[in-house]
């Protein structure tokens, strides 16, 4: 019996889609839901996914999305917490905040903008290569980070 495409694109793509998940949300537990939910939006899209060659800039588009959508529902829902942190030094805590800024920056802007900024910024990935990601081109990566930075600077943030 062979396995349907559903099956295959899970066993060839879901432990980059884990990591990619994981990533995102810093979370083993919401990395599985994100996964999980992911593969439940490929399973409904199915008929639309692409061939082999593209399937996985789709799948991570997808599981991208999906995460975003979740670090939006964590900002909006209270945390609760059995104790306080531990003080940080000043260079960790730094890199929080600034953490903290560029999410709440990212979550307060349209979706293609957020993922855009996401894949460059936080993922590190250069410009052709979240244009092959999304299937754009990169000169529209390039104005879409660049809509971002406008953006940012009325939050007060610097960018590069």
């Amino acid at each position: 019996m062979t396995p349907d495409r559903l099956t295959v694109l899970y066993r060839t793509y879901g432990p980059i889609i884990f990591a990619r998940c994981v990533r995102l949300l810093g979370d083993d537990a919401a990395a599985e839901d994100a996964t999980q939910e992911t593969f439940l939006k490929i399973q409904r899209h199915l008929d639309r996914a692409p061939d082999a060659r593209e399937a996985l800039a789709w799948i991570y588009r997808i599981a991208t999305n999906t995460c975003l959508s979740e670090l939006r529902r964590r900002h909006l829902r209270p945390e609760l917490r059995e104790r306080l942190p531990e003080p940080a030094d000043a260079r960790a805590e730094n890199a929080l905040v600034d953490r903290d800024l560029a999410l709440r920056i990212i979550l307060h802007l349209p979706q293609k903008l957020q993922i855009v900024a996401w894949l460059h910024w936080v993922d590190g990935l250069e410009h052709t290569e979240v244009a092959a990601v999304l299937g754009i081109s990169r000169r529209t990566v390039i104005n879409r980070l660049q809509a971002f930075r406008e953006r940012a600077r009325k939050f007060g943030a610097r960018v590069a």
